[in-house]
């Protein structure tokens, strides 16, 4: 989720970096076009201005009741001439540069042929119609910079509004496409909230059941241990009183036997009860001993033949190593209780730092409603052991048809015990 919303803000600042750069693209292009046009503008009046100088020149030099005053024409000549100079040059640049340089050949040819006329006092209609045809020659070429002139800037007016038409399209499909990812992400986090809320209630739940469970089984411990002191330990124990209080001089070594086979029936009663708590065994020699112990008497217990497999040759702490027993002592439990499986293989393994601890068996595997079978107290306490010791527990049916339950403990999860 939180590199989606990433995600998000990263779309989120590119849009604004693209309208940002086009904004400025498009505001610089403007600028530019709005500085060649101001000069193009004003070059182009300067132009109207000289032509308009030019065709007062023609009509004072061929007005036959006029008086033209020639210095005065040549000098206005010479004046028109330079400033359409100046102007082509200005223009050199632009893309009319060419109409320019044409316009300033034709300018000064008609100035050339205005002075001619002047200088020779030529007033011929032949000379007439000549100036008139290059004058016409000069208004054609301004009015055609003017079409030019007008003609670009519609085409940059076109050019500029497709572009921001452009920049408002990438800006808005990449805020429309931010829009959908950011809703996506939205429902993603509902579902995965929603999913863990559930998953906290049921381990909610399952974390009461195990209490409940715990509760009921140190009751039946109790109540066990409580039949199994008064029904074997203080009946031996009656017996042994019994035999002193009656023994006499001439049954003394009978009496002394019987007292001794009921102590040792005792003691072996106490160390069954012992081992039924909790095994020595794991406390002194660690989980692989107290495995194998477990399964060499689960096999003899129920005539189910064990396969018992580890490669596990370190000391993990003391809570994981009761953890991973009691699981597989539930396991085996249910092996003996549902399964009708005639082999057991369990596997205790260590690889890469991880532990794995595997109880499969041939039985007749799970049954149809596995919902069941997940949510029973056995489960749900050998879930809750596997995730108290840092790993997970896994149930599924086995290649061989019956039962699969493994419980794999991460290398970052696990600790060792001090050697």
């Amino acid at each position: 989720m939180q590199s989606g919303f990433t995600l998000v803000l990263l779309l989120l600042g590119a849009a604004c970096i693209i309208a940002v750069r086009g904004t400025r693209a498009i505001q610089v292009h403007a600028d530019t076009v709005v500085r060649e046009e101001l000069t193009i503008a004003r070059l182009l009046n300067e132009v109207q201005a000289e032509e308009m100088t030019l065709t007062a020149v023609l009509h004072r030099l061929i007005d036959r009741n006029g008086n033209p005053d020639p210095p005065t024409l040549l000098r206005e000549l010479t004046e028109a001439d330079q400033a359409v100079t100046r102007a082509a040059q200005s223009a050199q640049h632009s893309p009319e540069a060419a109409q320019w340089l044409e316009l300033q050949h034709t300018a000064k040819q008609f100035t050339a042929a205005v002075r001619q006329a002047l200088e020779t006092g030529d007033q011929s209609d032949l000379t007439r119609r000549g100036l008139f045809a290059m004058h016409r020659d000069v208004v054609r070429l301004v009015q055609g910079l003017v079409s030019s002139s007008s003609q670009r800037a519609i085409r940059v007016d076109h050019l500029l509004a497709g572009r921001s038409k452009e920049l408002a399209d990438d800006s808005l499909i990449l805020l429309g496409f931010c829009f959908l990812l950011a809703l996506v992400c939205a429902f993603l986090t509902i579902r995965m909230t929603r999913q863990s809320v559930q998953q906290v209630e049921a381990q909610a739940s399952e974390l009461g059941r195990v209490s409940w469970h715990m509760l009921q089984t140190q009751e039946e411990a109790a109540r066990r241990f409580s039949h199994e002191l008064h029904d074997e330990l203080g009946q031996s124990l009656a017996a042994i009183r019994a035999n002193v209080a009656a023994v006499s001089q001439s049954d003394f070594q009978v009496r002394r036997s019987d007292c001794l086979l009921l102590v040792d029936e005792a003691i072996a009663n106490v160390r069954e009860l012992s081992q039924l708590l909790r095994p020595v065994i794991l406390d002194d020699f660690g989980l692989d001993a107290a495995l194998r112990w477990f399964t060499e008497k689960f096999s003899q217990r129920t005539n189910i033949a064990v396969r018992y497999v580890s490669t596990l040759y370190v000391r993990l702490d003391d809570q994981c190593e009761t953890h991973l027993f009691r699981i597989a002592q539930e396991a085996l439990t249910n092996v003996a209780r549902h399964s009708h499986a005639t082999v057991v293989d369990v596997r205790l393994q260590i690889e890469n730092g991880s532990i794995s601890l595997t109880v499969e068996d041939n039985g007749r595997g799970l049954p149809m409603d596995q919902q069941t079978v997940r949510s029973s107290l056995g489960m749900v306490g050998m879930r809750a052991r596997a995730r108290e010791a840092g790993g997970e527990l896994t149930l599924n049916n086995s290649a061989q048809g019956g039962v699969r339950v493994q419980v794999e403990i991460p290398q970052t999860r696990l600790i060792y015990a001090a050697p």
